[in-house]
């Protein structure tokens, strides 16, 4: 009697530790679906804690009805499509359609990996590479499941960055692949060892393999974030440098203009002194030495508004270095007021693109350069010809730079910068010229 009671127990202790693995895998199932909506969708607000109720409500919800009120794997489909669908329309803004879709992906991707795990799985037990307990193989084959899953969202959300013009490094895409597949391994190896999965032990070592899985990404993440972070900072003081340097050389202009302006008269008296003694020789070396000024300091900006003659000016000054003519058609009001850092980023990309093309021609070596302000709005139009066969790629233009990690946000900040508002970037290729059209609604104050 003691021997059955003792077993009896026994068997209770060991339902609970299963139970304990089955909450342990899908609350990693969750973090994993947290993980892909964050990267694609846009959150309502920065309310964290609200956040995190969210999703342990909806977990509740889904798991109970999963459990307790489905009747197969359709109904299972079903509920989670609805139930996570409403959840995602509570935490984030996007469209209806998009946040369908996000739902639509991790029902298939969770249909799909859980039967990639049953299969692969009876395949290895079949061919005996891996010997497991009839109670372990379920337990085993939901862990691979979740790992499979958790490698797809990896996948998506790489492909989503490549889309953006973001290249991954080749230990990026080790980390995509390593890490869930080696995680499958020691699993495999723990659990066939042990030939259960019912210890303490067990679900504290498959707790440490999925928990190296979630920080494992985000430190990846957060370098990868970083790493763009520095790039752009370089840029915007590259950008800040040249922004101070055309600011002081401006600033010297407008004072040799005013003393230009100061000496006019005695300009004019020297002058009809000469007129009047009929030397016309010295009359023309003034009038020379005056032209000379004048088209000495001819500018490609001379709007009146700073910021954007500081930028054209500066590259324009650039430009000329190697041979290349920018020619620029501007109706900007002088008195306006920008978004200095985003106007900023968006030429000088813009213009160091066009640049870099024209400075591989042999000959018609120009630049188009037309900006047009209406209200808030703002239209920018740059052209250049170019030689040298560009990368188009998922309909994205790759640099052509040798510095492949320095030069790869050119257009991509440019779409970033238009779709803040709710703008869009315009390309045109007719296999000799390049143009460029960029529209930004509401840029300006």
């Amino acid at each position: 009697m003691m021997k059955q009671k003792y077993v009896y127990r026994n068997h209770e202790g060991e339902r609970e530790m299963m139970n304990g693995l089955l909450v342990v895998i899908e609350v990693f199932s969750v973090i994993c679906q947290r993980i892909y909506t964050q990267k694609i969708l846009t959150r309502r607000n920065d309310n964290r804690i609200m956040e995190y109720c969210t999703w342990i409500v909806s977990f509740m919800i889904i798991n109970y009805l999963t459990w307790n009120v489905s009747k197969n794997a359709w109904s299972n489909i079903i509920i989670f499509i609805i139930s996570f669908f409403l959840m995602l329309r509570i935490l984030y803004s996007d469209s209806a359609g998009t946040i369908f879709a996000a739902t639509i992906f991790m029902a298939l991707n969770g249909a799909l990996s859980e039967v990639i795990a049953y299969y692969g799985c009876q395949l290895l037990i079949h061919d005996h590479v891996i010997g497991l307990a009839q109670a372990a193989e379920k337990y085993f084959m939901i862990l691979v499941s979740k790992l499979l899953m958790f490698l797809f969202i990896k996948i998506m959300l790489a492909i989503a960055k490549r889309r953006n013009h973001i290249k991954l490094k080749p230990e990026e895409w080790g980390e995509i692949f390593a890490v869930p597949a080696g995680s499958i391994v020691i699993l495999a190896a723990m659990i066939s060892h042990n030939n259960r999965a019912n210890g303490f032990l067990d679900i504290l070592a498959v707790l440490m393999v999925l928990a190296i899985n979630v920080f494992t990404y985000y430190l990846y993440d957060k370098m990868g974030q970083i790493a763009e972070s520095r790039a752009r900072e370089e840029f915007l003081q590259e950008q800040g440098e040249y922004y101070v340097k055309q600011y002081n050389e401006n600033r010297n202009l407008w004072v040799e203009m005013s003393e230009f302006r100061h000496n006019m008269c005695e300009k004019y008296l020297v002058e009809k002194v000469l007129l009047d003694k009929k030397d016309y020789e010295a009359l023309g070396k003034v009038y020379d030495n005056s032209l000379e000024k004048l088209y000495k300091q001819k500018m490609a900006a001379n709007t009146g508004c700073l910021y954007f003659d500081s930028i054209i000016n500066y590259k324009a000054a650039n430009a000329k270095t190697f041979g290349i003519e920018l020619k620029t058609d501007l109706m900007i009001p002088a008195d306006i007021k920008v978004n200095t850092e985003d106007i900023c980023i968006c030429l000088g990309n813009l213009l160091d693109n066009a640049i870099e093309a024209c400075k591989k021609l042999k000959e018609e070596r120009k630049i188009a350069l037309k900006i047009r302000v209406d209200r808030k709005n703002l239209i920018i139009i740059i052209s250049n010809p170019y030689e040298e066969a560009r990368i188009l790629e998922e309909n994205n233009y790759l640099t052509t730079k040798r510095e492949k990690e320095r030069h790869g946000f050119g257009l991509n900040i440019v779409k970033k910068i238009a779709d803040r508002y709710d703008g869009e970037v315009l390309i045109e290729d007719t296999g000799q010229e390049f143009t460029v059209t960029v529209f930004f609604y509401g840029i300006f104050e």
